[in-house]
């Protein structure tokens, strides 16, 4: 059986009202034919519990993914957000899927392997999956990537952490018909046919490198010097601007920060500038790694979602979903350019059903086999005939 998918979303204030909304619009698209899967997110101005709830009674058995979102949701018809929320679904047939999740505790890897393990027993097809679907809190996405990866080596994982609108620590993971505290939700997913994904970003790297002086996501120093300090030379910046709450998160966003993956480049997002000349991270910096410093333009950003999607595309003619994690620093850098990513993705797309959230990390397969957590980064899945 040939994949088939369906994108529903809906602005409602009432709950239930989105729920049966957006359930419907996303069945219309699979002309009758049974989903397999439902991929679920939702900006956290909605009363997320009752909504996974909701949408799970609709669709019963069907095993739910997903996750709060920054701000709104893309779909082919534009990025959707509004004052009540907004929740956007696809729903895939013709494919096999197992849902798990696994509490993170003091061992995130532990968790993710396990959570994995038991996506695949739900599954109930047998063999390893075509590819995994992840979502884990922000600070946890290293180690559960990498407990993912030593116990099933090769198996690409697509996935993003669960966002809120304020950095707040409300963002939430969804597991069938549950929202789920700290903990790592998995998706075993078995295609039957032609599959692409993707892993990039748009940002060029600057001649600008150094060594690093980490311990996991506190950059201490570059080439033995204060990171804030030399991060403030390299671009220009006031080092006084940077310091405080999430000031340098925003600064960073045309100059992040990142190390070599091969002939490749990881982004991580910058997120908070300490007055010791230290700097808090998103993601993991490997004490003694090579550090460089990365740049683009906005044009660049939004260029590179439709490349990112090109990219996982390939050698796929019948186009029959596409899925886009897309980092919420480079929607705060677009601003109210955010749709014209939309239009990226559909110069490339034309009509297929697309759905999109923003994450406040992406985990992707950037090289052949390693798989990886990144910052201000485009996890791109493709499904084909």
């Amino acid at each position: 059986m040939a994949v088939q998918a369906g994108v529903g979303w809906s602005l409602a204030k009432d709950v239930q009202a989105a729920a049966d909304e957006l359930v419907k619009m996303a069945m219309d698209g699979l002309a009758g034919e049974p989903p397999g899967l439902a991929l679920l997110f939702a900006t956290v101005d909605m009363d997320l519990p009752l909504l996974v709830c909701q949408v799970a009674r609709r669709l019963r058995r069907v095993p739910i993914f997903g996750s709060s979102s920054f701000t709104g949701i893309l779909t082919a018809a534009g990025f959707q957000s509004g004052p009540n929320g907004v929740a956007g679904l696809m729903l895939l047939s013709g494919v096999r899927a197992g849902v798990s999740r696994c509490f993170l505790g003091k061992n995130p890897a532990r968790a993710g392997a396990l959570a994995a393990g038991l996506a695949i027993r739900k599954a109930a097809q047998g063999g390893p999956p075509t590819l995994f679907l992840v979502t884990s809190p922000p600070g946890s996405e290293e180690a559960v990537v990498a407990g993912i990866s030593r116990k099933y080596p090769g198996i690409p994982i697509v996935g993003g952490s669960p966002a809120d609108n304020t950095i707040e620590g409300k963002w939430q993971v969804f597991a069938d018909g549950r929202v789920l505290p700290q903990s790592a939700v998995v998706t075993a997913l078995y295609v039957p046919g032609r599959v692409g994904y993707a892993f990039g970003s748009g940002y060029r790297p600057t001649p600008i490198r150094a060594r690093a002086g980490a311990a996991g996501r506190l950059l201490k120093t570059l080439d033995g010097n204060p990171a804030l300090d030399v991060y403030a030379d390299w671009t220009g910046k006031e080092r006084a601007a940077l310091i405080g709450d999430w000031k340098l998160l925003g600064e960073c966003l045309l100059a992040p920060l990142a190390t070599p993956v091969q002939d490749v480049y990881l982004i991580k997002h910058l997120a908070v500038g300490n007055e010791d000349g230290t700097i808090g991270a998103f993601a993991e910096f490997a004490d003694g790694e090579e550090v460089v410093l990365m740049e683009a333009t906005t044009d660049e950003l939004i260029s590179a979602a439709g490349e990112a999607v090109r990219q996982a595309m390939q050698g796929i003619q019948d186009i029959r979903a596409v899925f886009l994690v897309h980092c919420a620093g480079r929607r705060v850098a677009l601003g109210g350019r955010i749709g014209e990513v939309v239009g990226a993705v559909r110069s490339v797309i034309d009509d297929a059903p697309f759905l999109g959230f923003c994450s406040f990390g992406e985990q992707g397969m950037l090289v052949p086999g390693v798989n990886l957590h990144g910052n201000l980064m485009l996890s791109a899945l493709v499904l084909g005939a």
